[in-house]
């Protein structure tokens, strides 16, 4: 899946899909995720009621 940044003021954004949220399993209103970087790869992982906290 190919996407492209927006500019949002000084700084870009993406925005997800209700299909790629739903993959996650993320609900943008109530979940909070962990980014991580590895070399040149994003990665994004949904945080569980526990690690909220």
């Amino acid at each position: 899946m190919k996407r492209k940044f927006i500019p949002v003021g000084n700084s870009w954004a993406m925005l997800f899909t209700k299909t790629m949220l739903e993959m996650l399993d993320v609900n943008p209103e109530k979940d909070q995720v962990e980014i991580e970087f590895d070399k040149k790869v994003l990665k994004m992982e949904k945080l569980s009621n526990k690690d909220e906290q």
